[in-house]
């Protein structure tokens, strides 16, 4: 090799991806391919709307990276690659580059690009990282802080906290509110929330009762009130207070009350009343009501939608919707059959129980009874209320389950012991059967009842998955069972029939397939939490996978389920019957770009979850 072409490897070969690869022979015949180019300041290196059949590297100088919108990207310098995003798509661009400086690019023909990508994991490691900043940058340019769905509760405060000492007097706490133009005052004790004072209290407890004034507020004040974090998202204070029926809602950042939010804040703010629909619902007094209610959930669906909601808010709103159906269906049937006769817990199993539940979906519950369950003797009880359950949910559009996994089957009405034992026989001995039912049943939520009962198994479930690798080998193996549907240079595979021939199922291969992968790591490290995203920040905590991937699992999850459910949206408002299948010829450069990214991230992790947990085929 002559010394010039020796000089272009050995500068190659001082970066990343080359510099992996540096041991490989065929490096060698690359560099004989190379072309060198000058640009001077301001040239392009790719134009608008000019395809791109080249990789390239710089030299020395600096380029500037744009996209179609004319919004700076990135600018790169000496050592820096572009030209990949293009050439995975067979040569279009979406962006383009200029020289900001006069600069000298190494210019790689595209087959030694996709050889390259094709041949050696360390080369398509280095733009698979590439891809996902790429959309977390596409994720967070579709955000949006416009909504209550997606707002956080901090941006609601609008003053500092008004707070009083514990040991003040009613006459001291009603001036300090007056003074304040308050409806409410925080009291506090050693700089910590203990208690909240509203206008409310001042006249039921004070007023009403004729207490006198010098008494201390810590004997009026509503104690160790109900908190939400700075950080939540202002629509599950909405969810809160209406659970709670309170009309203030402490705010707390690291321990410390650091406002609160009335319902008049909230109210002001949102725009579509969408989630007011659970106060409704336990309003109502028979099925009818109910049903008439079900009625609008397309309607709130794609108000949510159109609120630039995220996928994780629009899952926790409609499944808290759900649950609100379900708890108003069970008081309904206490009130015809009457009070149970033992202790039970009611089961939101699979995507109700993550609070991933979103518009098209059917029913999955079960029964958690009480040891001294006695089927002679409570049998009929509890078969009348679970019938009774089912059945109406299905008249409130939320249709049996095709698997018969719900409460008025005989078969999931258990005492705790018997689940226990059952949930013991999965585990010890990983069936076929047993691990079909992990996707359902290994995320489950109590929603009504003594949900203490809930709480043990779960507790169960933990310990016990944990301790079995073997199980864990299984339950991995059937999580990369569902692939997404990608194929060789990042083509869409389809998998439609008949009408449907030219789609793929977005739930299917690719939120199932998270969802999967997600729960085998989140049983090994023990995590007591159920939704997606949550045991992803606990993954991310322990170290379970490596630096950063567990947040591109994050993004990829968000990006598959944005799509999903603006293609429901578009369903919704067409007149359809909504579902999971997409046909990638509707999507937007932007969609399908991102998807590939996102599918190929779960794909990797995929391959990760066979390292992590290997056993025998």
């Amino acid at each position: 090799m002559d010394v010039e072409l020796s000089e272009i490897l050995d500068t190659l070969c001082e970066y990343a991806p080359f510099s992996d690869l540096k041991d490989e022979p065929i490096l060698q015949d690359m560099v004989k391919d190379i072309e060198i180019q000058y640009v001077r300041a301001g040239e392009w290196v790719i134009a608008p709307e000019a395809r791109n059949d080249t990789l390239f590297f710089i030299r020395s100088g600096a380029i500037e990276n744009k996209s179609k919108s004319d919004k700076l990207l990135r600018r790169m310098h000496e050592g820096d690659i572009f030209g990949s995003s293009s050439l995975l798509r067979g040569g279009r661009s979406s962006q383009t580059m200029r020289a900001l400086e006069d600069s000298l690019l190494y210019r790689i023909p595209a087959r030694w690009f996709i050889q390259f990508y094709s041949e050696f994991d360390a080369f398509s490691d280095f733009f698979e990282l590439s891809r996902e900043v790429r959309l977390k940058t596409a994720m967070d340019n579709q955000s949006s802080d416009l909504s209550l769905m997606t707002c956080p509760v901090h941006s609601l405060l609008r003053r500092p906290p008004i707070t009083a000492s514990h040991t003040v007097d009613i006459k001291t706490a009603a001036n300090i509110m007056a003074n304040e133009r308050v409806s409410s005052l925080l009291i506090t004790e050693d700089d910590a929330l203990v208690g909240i004072l509203t206008d409310r209290d001042l006249r039921n407890r004070v007023v009403a009762q004729g207490l006198p004034l010098d008494v201390r507020v810590d004997m009026i004040m509503t104690q160790n009130p109900i908190t939400i974090d700075a950080g939540d998202f202002a629509a599950e204070a909405v969810l809160k207070m209406m659970a709670t029926n309170i009309h203030h809602l402490p705010v707390i950042k690291n321990d410390r009350p650091v406002g609160v939010i009335s319902t008049g804040d909230l109210v002001q703010r949102e725009s579509h009343g969408s989630v007011y629909v659970i106060s409704d619902i336990y309003k109502q007094e028979d099925v009818e009501g109910l049903v008439a209610i079900s009625k609008k959930m397309s309607h709130i669906f794609t108000q949510l939608v159109n609120a630039d909601a995220n996928t994780q808010m629009i899952g926790n709103a409609m499944s808290h919707i759900g649950v609100a159906f379900v708890k108003r269906l069970i008081q309904l049937a206490e009130r015809q059959l009457g009070p149970a006769p033992i202790p039970y817990c009611f089961l939101a199993l699979g995507s109700q129980a993550r609070e991933e539940q979103i518009i098209s979906t059917d029913q999955d519950n079960a029964l958690i009874l009480h040891d001294r369950y006695d089927p002679a003797l409570h049998g009929d009880y509890f078969r009348e209320l679970s019938d009774f359950v089912c059945d109406n949910l299905d008249r409130c559009g939320y249709p049996l389950c095709t698997g018969d996994i719900m409460a008025k089957n005989p078969k999931w009405r258990l005492s705790l012991s018997d689940w226990k034992r059952t949930f013991g026989e999965w585990i010890e001995k990983p069936k076929a059967e047993a691990l079909l039912h992990v996707s359902i049943f290994f995320d489950l939520r109590g929603i009504y009842g003594d949900k203490t009962l809930a709480r043990q198994l779960n507790s169960h479930i933990r310990q016990l998955a944990k301790t079995h690798k073997g199980f864990l080998s299984a339950l991995a193996r059937n999580a990369n069972q569902r692939t997404p549907p990608l194929g060789f240079f990042r083509q869409f595979v389809l998998d439609g029939e008949g009408k449907q021939s030219r789609t793929f199922n977005l739930k299917s291969r690719g939120i199932a397939p998270i969802a999967d992968l997600v729960r085998v790591h989140a049983l090994a490290l023990g995590s007591n939490k159920l939704n997606t995203f949550e045991r992803l920040e606990d993954i991310e905590e322990a170290g379970v996978m490596p630096d950063g991937r567990a947040r591109d699992l994050i993004l990829a999850l968000e990006m598959i389920g944005m799509v999903r459910i603006k293609n429901q949206k578009t369903q919704v408002e067409a007149g359809e019957e909504p579902n999971n299948k997409v046909d990638p010829e509707t999507l937007s450069e932007f969609e399908k770009r991102h998807l590939r990214d996102a599918f190929n991230i779960v794909s990797r992790q995929q391959e990760f979850l066979k390292y992590r947990y290997p056993g025998k085929g």
